[in-house]
């Protein structure tokens, strides 16, 4: 098992976060940290994967409405 890179102990699970991810000027994104749940430190980050699926599904949903009520 992979071992936490502070405290040394297993890690068996990780907890995830919620952290804002900032790409840079118009690029926001809900992200995840990934955390030791022994001592909290992150181990990793990532856009969370939900969140995103929600932003693509609502944009789709969005365009489609907006290209039905042109016709």
């Amino acid at each position: 098992m992979a071992e936490c890179p502070k405290c040394g102990r297993t890690v068996r699970t990780v907890k995830g976060e919620p952290v804002p991810v900032d790409g840079g000027p118009g690029h926001h994104w809900n992200g995840l940290a990934y955390t030791c749940p022994s001592c909290s430190a992150i181990l990793s980050v990532s856009i969370d994967p939900i969140s995103l699926k929600s932003d693509m599904v609502a944009e789709i949903l969005d365009e489609v409405r907006r290209l039905l009520g042109r016709q």
